[in-house]
């Protein structure tokens, strides 16, 4: 038994450096690639992993009704394609290293808040502490740039891009318990979730410049195939895993290490150092992330 907690333990971590070193490896990319054409590139990847998944439960029997469809297409909008065009544009404005705190701080703030909201679920005083510490990380993080100095507006651009990143995964992961507690396939829900997210990619990405694709270099190559493959295969497989393995709230304060790996990478990789205020916001987020996550118990 602690044998295993010890496995779904490794795999959290694991899974935690993988999903935070994404952000630098997004970063990377973006210097060449629109937001837009990057998330498109990513889960056409990604879908192509999965099918064999829908069509193997398919033949099983496993058929989704006309109503699970419709809720799976709009999980798919929230969590893929609106999602992680919002996410890289923040990227590409805030940087990795921010990215990474404002949507993994804010993304547990915001569910709870949701919950409250929609699903009625109980508003205790942690809960609201959480919330209440969350955002004055956000503005820690964002008034500085807007107050003292020129005002650095695309660094703004791509706050309120994360902060509507979070608000989208928020939502989803509210709305998604039902359909997940009615059909019980996780990996299914998963694989036609990412489907959808595809699907819609594809109008979206027709306003940007496909041809950037000619432009890419090999080390920008392995970043896009680190996020489809990795990040969306192998960091799902491991953080379901993981939960297998050892209790959701255990496993889901490893996922706060995913803004240390990425400021990490952007250090390692672009020498970038954050400021001051930017670890007193990033700190006030996460310890705001964990009371919310804690309250839930």
């Amino acid at each position: 038994m602690a044998g295993d907690r010890g496995y779904g333990t490794a795999a959290a971590i694991t899974v935690s450096i993988i999903w935070g070193l994404s952000f630098v490896a997004a970063s990377m990319v973006l210097t060449t690639l629109s937001p837009v054409i990057l998330a498109t590139v990513r889960f056409i990847i990604a879908a192509a992993i999965y099918s064999p998944v829908i069509v193997w439960e398919y033949r099983r029997g496993n058929r989704p009704s006309l109503a699970d469809l419709k809720e799976l297409a709009l999980f798919g909008f929230l969590s893929i394609s609106i999602y992680f065009w919002l996410q890289y544009t923040g990227v590409q404005y805030a940087g990795a290293g921010v990215s990474a705190v404002l949507v993994t701080g804010l993304i547990p703030v915001l569910t709870g808040l949701a919950g409250a909201v929609l699903l009625k679920e109980r508003f205790n005083l942690r809960r609201g502490l959480g919330i209440a510490l969350g955002l004055t990380g956000v503005a820690l993080i964002a008034l500085p740039k807007l107050i003292f100095g020129s005002v650095d507006w695309l660094f703004l651009v791509g706050v309120a891009c994360l902060l509507g990143n979070a608000v989208c995964w928020s939502m989803y992961s509210t709305l998604s318990r039902r359909l997940m507690k009615r059909i019980g396939k996780p990996l299914m829900v998963t694989a036609y979730t990412t489907l959808w997210g595809m699907l819609f990619l594809l109008p979206m990405s027709l306003t940007s410049d496909w041809g950037a694709l000619s432009a890419l270099t090999t080390s920008q190559w392995v970043s896009i195939l680190y996020l489809a493959v990795v990040c969306s295969t192998g960091g799902y497989f491991l953080w379901n895993y993981a939960l297998s393995r050892t209790e959701a709230v255990k496993a889901s304060v490893w996922l706060y290490l995913e803004p240390v790996a990425a400021f990490i990478g952007s250090f390692a990789l672009f020498g970038v150092v954050p400021t001051p205020l930017t670890m007193l916001g990033g700190a006030a987020i996460l310890i705001g992330a964990l009371l919310t996550s804690l309250s839930k118990q």
